[in-house]
């Protein structure tokens, strides 16, 4: 849990008390936690050079690599803000909506310290869904992620819990941050050239940025790594606002990358301006060439990864064959999460289906409308 910290407005920037709020209660702005030490949560994971893929590109491209987190991805570092600040602030339950990799990571860490774990699921991710596997109550909406996103919202009005993209999305966000620090203290307190990394709610790509410019602040040297962002082209929301320079629009998700389906990024804008003010882009990749990058990332570093850093490889052979990024220079390629999930027994609880709409929610959790 975070200490000595506040949360800051980033409309009118005033800050307020460290607590579960959603937006700024003067002005309704998003927040972002403010006067913290250096970003401390779940994560710790390596930054390996991969030989092969950079002989490959010829540019030295290294891994952070999020599959060494507790359950393989890297909203582990999301989960353990949140839960953690929901402890701390006496919340007994955690809900967060999620196509797979969040649902798991909160439920195992509520799992760890006693907590209640409610995750809204898309009825179309694909099963199985590992967070009923921590005993977590696993609602299956018949509805997309985006939906189940305002579900979420919803019933943040009526409950008393700590939501992941609600009440606790401030605090859980510092664990995205965590990753560029942890980037620059593995170089040896040196920037990277370049990063490379896959874009879903904008919330890891944007804190990528933020926490380069606090470490530029604080003294590293040298200039703050160019951002590229990377895209499924079923669901590109933020690349094709980048490509027409135009303000976000929403999209319909049409991708098989579950890990990237999000229609309407809560930090899109966010993400554009990261990549703007960073000198780097946002790029799509097309849905028919993201199996054969995927491939080519396992072939060639050993990794079995989700294939949204297939995507992310995508986007970075097509930069270097662009001569954006030049022969020599130093990339991190962010390895968001594992294709490979090792569970050893089927959960006891399955997902109880629900319709698309709060009323159906409530009777769910046994709760008259």
């Amino acid at each position: 849990m975070l200490t000595h910290a506040s949360l800051r407005c980033r409309l009118c920037e005033r800050t307020h008390a460290l607590a579960p709020l959603s937006a700024c209660p003067i002005c309704g702005g998003p927040l972002d936690v403010a006067d913290a030490a250096r970003p401390d949560p779940a994560g710790g994971t390596p930054l390996s050079r991969a030989r092969q893929l950079s002989d490959q590109l010829g540019v030295e491209v290294l891994l952070k690599n999020e599959d060494a987190s507790a359950t393989h991805s890297f909203k582990d570092r999301l989960a353990a803000g949140a839960v953690d600040a929901a402890q701390a602030f006496g919340l007994e339950t955690v809900c967060c909506a999620s196509t797979g990799n969040l649902g798991e990571a909160v439920a195992a860490r509520c799992a760890s310290v006693g907590l209640e774990a409610v995750v809204l699921r898309p009825a179309d991710s694909p099963p199985p869904l590992p967070a009923a596997t921590y005993g977590a109550k696993i609602l299956s909406v018949a509805a997309g992620f985006d939906e189940c996103r305002r579900l979420e919202h919803e019933l943040e009005r009526l409950f008393p819990w700590g939501f992941v993209s609600g009440n606790l999305q401030a605090i859980a966000a510092e664990g995205a941050k965590a990753v560029a620090y942890e980037i620059v203290e593995q170089l040896g307190e040196r920037f990277p050239d370049a990063v490379v990394a896959p874009v879903a709610s904008g919330t890891l790509f944007t804190k990528l940025a933020q926490g380069f410019d606090e470490l530029s602040a604080a003294g590293t040297p040298g200039l703050r790594p160019r951002l590229y962002g990377a895209q499924a082209g079923g669901c590109p929301p933020v690349a094709s606002a980048w490509a027409d320079d135009r303000p976000l629009s929403r999209v319909r998700p049409d991708t098989e990358i579950r890990s990237l389906a999000i229609g309407d990024p809560v930090f899109g804008e966010l993400a554009v301006g990261a990549a703007r003010m960073s000198a780097g882009a946002i790029h799509a990749v097309p849905e028919d060439e993201i199996a054969g990058h995927s491939a080519f990332l396992a072939e060639t570093t050993g990794l079995v990864a989700d294939s949204a850093a297939g995507v992310a490889l995508g986007v970075l052979r097509g930069l270097v064959a662009a001569g954006e990024i030049s022969a020599g220079e130093r990339v991190v390629l962010v390895v968001t999460g594992s294709a490979l999930k090792p569970y050893g027994f089927e959960a006891e609880r399955p997902a109880q289906e629900v319709g698309g709409d709060v009323d159906s929610l409530l009777s769910a959790l046994g709760v008259a409308a």
